[in-house]
């Protein structure tokens, strides 16, 4: 891969590297030569990247082909009722595509996810390291910590004999350092959806968003601050859209052109749970006595709640409500993968709470190939005309 090239817009290099995330990956070998590094592949939501990076390993999520391979070997090694992501992701390894990743990493997100994990060391251990991580299931317990820290701990052991270079502390922190300020930039391009979104369409949005999953931190924070400016410089005034807060799409990512499609029928994306996984554990103390262990209280500790992490003591209820008063959103539009069961929990959850308030909602199922929209844009047409006049 060439460097980039210097007057090249920050946008076009991100659809360069969201289109090649698909089924190819040669940005991956191309950083790889250039970076000098191993690259390390792992299955949503959540890993702790800033120890690949530790590892001088590039850390990428690997969020299926999105429609783009037939999914005929993987439907003989799974069951017919299991989400997209989970087949694509199989059939990548079947055809070989991902050759560029020397490991592999799965964790215990669902059910699914965990099955994965299995059928993928059975059947490509010996092209990729391949390893599994438990998250602790109950955070509000005083060996939660602990755990996640020696959890962390053995898998580093394993990725250090794949990258050949040791975990240190120093290297580590300065990890810790720039994914801060990733998640910060991610923070500031959700914030502008928040309060400006007619300044930043959502398919652009997610379009950075998505080439920060991909991307060496030290280019995508390069080319993001770049965004951040163009965007902010652009004199646009806003439609008359309904503001909709979107829920569901946390692991299993729905076309580009079906989220744009909610935008064009009359709505403004203000927040959604989208690649939410770097910016899910919040701020980690980089100046901890020991590193590791910020990362495993980073993601016991925060509460922020995701039908993935089990917090006993965060009111669900109480949080949907929170981000429509602070989004100022006028509504919500769950999108839910096909047989992604706990998608399908919180939606359960915060209906009950919409229904409650009197807070109108849409419920829509999409799968990785879906290629029609014509249903979508019906029905998010006349769900954003019943609440503009209501």
């Amino acid at each position: 891969m060439a460097q980039i090239q210097e007057g090249t817009t920050p946008l076009a290099v991100f659809e360069e590297v969201v289109e090649d995330s698909y089924t190819t990956f040669n940005q991956v070998r191309g950083w790889k030569e250039r970076l000098g590094r191993k690259a390390l592949g792992y299955f949503p939501v959540y890993f702790p990247e800033e120890m690949a990076h530790a590892l001088n390993m590039l850390p990428v999520n690997l969020l299926g082909a999105s429609g783009r391979l037939p999914l005929d070997i993987a439907t003989a090694h799974t069951q017919s009722f299991v989400c997209s992501i989970t087949k694509s992701v199989f059939q990548l390894a079947s055809q070989n595509l991902l050759e560029p990743f020397e490991a592999l990493i799965f964790s215990n997100i669902c059910d699914v996810a965990r099955n994965l994990s299995g059928i993928m060391m059975r059947n490509f251990k010996e092209r990729h390291h391949i390893d599994y991580i438990h998250y602790p299931i109950n955070n509000s317990s005083e060996n939660a910590v602990d755990y996640l820290e020696a959890e962390y701990m053995r898998v580093v052991k394993g990725l250090e004999q794949v990258s050949g270079v040791g975990l240190d502390d120093g290297r580590l922190r300065e990890a810790i350092r720039l994914f801060n300020r990733k998640r910060q930039l991610l923070k500031t391009l959700l914030e502008i959806r928040r309060e400006s979104p007619w300044l930043l369409p959502y398919h652009e949005y997610y379009t950075a968003v998505r080439a920060a999953e991909f991307m060496p931190v030290e280019e995508f924070l390069k080319m993001g601050e770049g965004l951040v400016q163009e965007v902010l410089s652009r004199d646009l005034r806003p439609a008359d859209r309904v503001r909709v807060v979107v829920v569901g799409n946390f692991c299993e990512q729905p076309p580009v052109m079906f989220m744009k499609t909610i935008e064009d029928a009359g709505c403004y994306i203000v927040w959604d749970e989208a690649l939410i996984g770097p910016r899910w554990v919040g701020e980690v103390n980089p100046d901890a006595g020991n590193p590791v262990r910020a990362l495993a209280e980073a993601y016991v500790k925060n509460p922020q709640p995701l039908t993935v992490r089990y917090h006993p003591s965060v009111d669900k209820h109480k949080h949907m409500l929170e981000v429509i008063k602070r989004t100022k959103a006028e509504g919500v539009v769950f999108i839910t993968p096909k047989f992604c069961e706990p998608a399908l929990y919180d939606y359960i959850i915060y209906k009950h709470s919409l229904d409650r308030e009197g807070i109108p909602y849409l419920h829509l199922e999409y799968e990785e190939s879906t290629s029609s929209f014509e249903h979508v844009r019906t029905m998010v047409e006349t769900f954003a005309e019943s609440i503009m006049f209501d």
